[in-house]
């Protein structure tokens, strides 16, 4: 899998966890297969997937 195949991915399965169809690719603030923290502003999503972590801004995250 290529990176740009692997980005794709997660931003596709990000968009339905989060319940924002909306979301870009520029919106992924961090993602990592180990372990990251959310900085203020900011919330943590896991892929159990992938075993992905991704970061974006809050106001992203339409769950609810």
């Amino acid at each position: 899998m290529s990176m740009a195949t692997m980005e794709r991915e997660i931003l596709a399965q990000v968009k339905v966890i989060v319940k924002n169809s909306k979301l870009r690719k520029k919106d992924l603030l961090e993602w990592s297969t180990g372990d990251i923290k959310a900085q203020e502003g900011e919330v943590l999503v896991r892929l159990p997937s992938l075993s992905i972590n991704v970061c974006i801004l809050k106001e992203l995250d339409k769950r609810k």
